[in-house]
């Protein structure tokens, strides 16, 4: 066993040799910076054939080499096969290495600026490990940063169903409705977590983000009465009363919620109003 890790070692020596002797050859060519030895990296089959049925320890090797060689920021060119490495390389010797899913897709967003291919490591790992929370929990955060909301809120409700992920999970999904802006999808979501979670850390938080979006509706909603009222009448109310008497508002809507400032035809919440969850 010793000697095959060993000889595994040298291969991989050997290897990484190739690609720097290759790289400068180019490079005394006059390739210049576009060119890297990396271009030489087998792909995973071929690295397969040659750890016969060791993957997992080349898996291994393949991984700390790289660590090091994204360490080198002299290298402008580094990130050029940066997707060859962890996709095409690493993952394929050892399709379970989730360490390596995460730090290559940290290396792929932070580092190379291609959250593009992050995503695409990630899925790879989802693929491979579906019952691995934290490679779909990432993957959520990862397209919350680039902004895809819809997309996070699969990741999120995917890893939010995996045996063994935290509660707080599921109230993430949820709250990507909002931050894609369908406020109401997203009330609807946080009313039927409030509804059926049994975790009072998630019940306490979503229903404060239930109240906030009900107030930005009952809000607009005030704001809207205000102008049909000005349409109507050409002018102000005098009062928010008026907006129920004229039956534009709904008489239901609490307005002691509210502070009006008729001279500026404005409206604003009452500093502390809460609808407790669902008013």
């Amino acid at each position: 066993m010793i000697r095959r890790v060993v000889a595994l070692a040298l291969l991989f020596a050997g290897l990484a040799g190739l690609c720097a002797v290759s790289r400068a050859s180019l490079e005394s060519r006059g390739a210049g910076e576009g060119a890297s030895g990396l271009l030489y990296l087998p792909k995973g089959p071929f690295l397969r054939a040659m750890a016969v049925g060791h993957e997992d320890t080349l898996a291994d090797l393949l991984y700390v080499w790289a660590i090091q060689y994204y360490s080198n920021y002299d290298d402008k060119t580094r990130y050029e096969y940066v997707d060859a490495v962890f996709r095409g390389a690493v993952t394929e010797l050892d399709p379970h290495y989730s360490e390596a899913y995460l730090i290559g897709a940290l290396i792929m967003s932070v580092e190379a600026r291609r959250p593009d291919l992050a995503l695409q490591l990630f899925d790879k790992g989802i693929a491979n490990n579906p019952g691995d929370w934290e490679l779909a929990y990432w993957a959520g955060w990862e397209a919350y940063q680039a902004r895809r909301f819809d997309l996070a809120r699969g990741y999120f409700e995917r890893a939010s169903k995996i045996h063994g992920a935290p509660p707080q999970l599921i109230r993430l999904a949820a709250r990507m409705l909002e931050m894609a802006g369908d406020r109401r999808a997203a009330i609807a979501e946080y009313r039927a977590i409030l509804a059926r979670t049994t975790d009072e850390g998630t019940r306490k938080i979503v229903a404060t983000w239930l109240d906030r979006l009900l107030l930005g509706e009952a809000l607009d909603q005030m704001r809207a009465g205000i102008d049909a009222y000005k349409a109507r009448r050409g002018h102000c109310p005098t009062r928010l009363e008026a907006l129920v008497a004229e039956g534009i508002v709904d008489p239901r809507t609490p307005l002691d919620m509210f502070r009006y400032d008729a001279a500026r035809c404005e409206v604003l919440p009452v500093p502390g109003a809460s609808f407790k969850g669902g008013r």
